[in-house]
């Protein structure tokens, strides 16, 4: 690089994909895809942000655990992913302990950069206006793959 070129931090260089696919009532398993174009590498935990219809944030009580274990260090080569499990507690929407999220953004660990999650339904299909009523989450640790991280 010449003195004349702008400095690109590895940061601005990433991208990245994430899907939430719906396993069952309160528990879906988080997919985070490299789609840069370099390897990238991430450990512990992503983080969650819920948006309200109005796109304000709602500060939904968010827990990481250790689920499956410890995160280890995982490198991302272009094109795969790592996995996390993702438990939240359904609660009623009339109720004032109830956040009604239909957007969740997701920011990888050491990231600064959030990429919207796309949700994918239990019919394998991409919700088109995701509503989750939630009361609390718990998120689990990112993995190289999906043995054991959807065991809360």
């Amino acid at each position: 690089m010449n003195a004349d070129q702008p400095a690109v931090s590895q940061e601005s260089r990433q991208s990245f994909h994430a899907e939430l696919t719906i396993q069952d009532q309160g528990l879906g398993l988080l997919a985070l895809e490299n789609t840069g174009k370099d390897p990238v590498t991430i450990e512990g935990w992503p983080a969650l942000q819920f948006l309200a219809a109005d796109n304000s944030p709602l500060k939904v009580p968010t827990q990481s655990v250790d689920i499956p274990g410890a995160g280890p260090s995982i490198t991302l080569r272009p094109g795969t992913n790592a996995f996390a499990g993702v438990k939240w507690e359904t609660g009623d929407k009339g109720s004032a302990d109830t956040f009604v999220a239909t957007t969740l953004k997701l920011t990888p660990p050491h990231g600064t950069s959030a990429t919207v999650v796309d949700v994918i339904g239990t019919d394998g299909k991409k919700v088109g206006y995701p509503e989750l009523d939630i009361t609390s989450v718990k998120v689990g640790t990112l993995q190289p793959s999906t043995q054991g991280v959807l065991v809360f």
